[in-house]
């Protein structure tokens, strides 16, 4: 029920962000009417496209809250952002997959060598790269250790007479499924990342306009599965926080006879550090999620905006 009720905040704070985020890209939209029809129904597409991943994204997290609900089962809220971020790179790696291929009998292609990196941004691909690998760590170190239930952690005093557990704590048997739907999650968006550069070019686009809509459809599957990672690593943090700062405390040994035992201070240090990070952690995960692809100006008629 605890990690259940973590969960309401941060969607409360992604409805203000999506709404903020909408009215931006509302603003800086440019009209269809000002596009060449390739590029507006290229455009069209990739909005249409966005709609079912998001929504297959949002159904699946709101299936694992449901589940969590009705089990008491934590596993499926921590699991909640990754799963949802599966589903959207798998519709987008069927987007991609499926993009259309030009019809006429005379073809022709821009000699042009694209990478990753000039579709996905920079800073995005380092906060991703950064963001794995810490929820990795994370995971590592929780299955370490946490407790043999996978749960808890426990603590015992130097004399062996007392012993203090605490959970929830991301041990193995929340961090496993957490490590499986991570995996899939990176390698459903490595996928699309390859296949936005090497799609066919859109007809009567510029090199700019061609690029611009290459940029957002890297950048919105990228950003889903980084702020999914984020997301993720900010709950670790608040399980490990909040259950490793709660061990120790006084015994009795004997009639009369009281000692007491906690955790190096060390252990105390990181519990803090991980408490108090986790709010901020999360805000920068919801921020990821809404943050709109860097397209063209809107006086710029060929604008693209996420």
């Amino acid at each position: 029920m605890h990690a259940v009720l973590v969960v309401v905040g941060p969607l409360l704070l992604s409805l203000a962000l999506a709404g903020g985020a909408a009215a931006l890209a509302a603003h800086r939209r440019v009209p269809a009417a000002s596009l060449p029809l390739p590029v507006a129904g290229a455009r069209r597409r990739g909005e249409v496209w966005t709609g079912l991943a998001a929504l297959a994204g949002a159904g699946t997290a709101a299936a694992c809250l449901a589940g969590a609900w009705q089990s008491r089962e934590e596993r499926l809220v921590v699991v909640l952002p990754l799963a949802g971020a599966t589903a959207y790179a798998l519709v987008a790696l069927l987007a991609e997959a499926t993009w259309p291929r030009p019809a006429t009998r005379v073809r022709s292609a821009r000699l042009l060598v694209r990478s990753v990196r000039e579709g996905a941004s920079p800073g995005l691909l380092r906060c991703a790269a950064a963001g794995g690998a810490l929820l990795a760590a994370v995971c590592l170190l929780g299955a370490v250790l946490g407790a043999e239930d996978g749960r808890s952690v426990e603590w015992s005093s130097p004399d062996g007479l007392a012993t203090w557990s605490a959970a929830t704590f991301p041990g193995v048997a929340l961090t496993a499924p957490i490590a499986a739907l991570g995996l899939l999650t990176a390698v459903a968006t490595a996928a699309v990342l390859h296949l936005v550069p090497v799609r066919p070019s859109v007809p009567a686009a510029d090199d700019a306009t061609d690029a611009a809509l290459r940029r957002v459809a890297a950048h919105r599957v990228l950003r889903t599965s980084t702020a999914a990672a984020v997301l993720t690593l900010g709950g670790l943090l608040l399980l490990a926080g909040t259950s490793g700062g709660g061990l120790g405390g006084d015994y009795q040994v004997a009639a009369g006879t009281w000692r007491s035992s906690a955790p190096p201070r060390g252990w105390r240090a990181l519990a803090g550090v991980a408490l108090w990070s986790s709010p901020a952690v999360a805000l920068a995960g919801l921020v990821t999620l809404f943050w709109p692809a860097p397209g063209l100006r809107r006086r710029r008629t060929t604008a693209v905006v996420a």
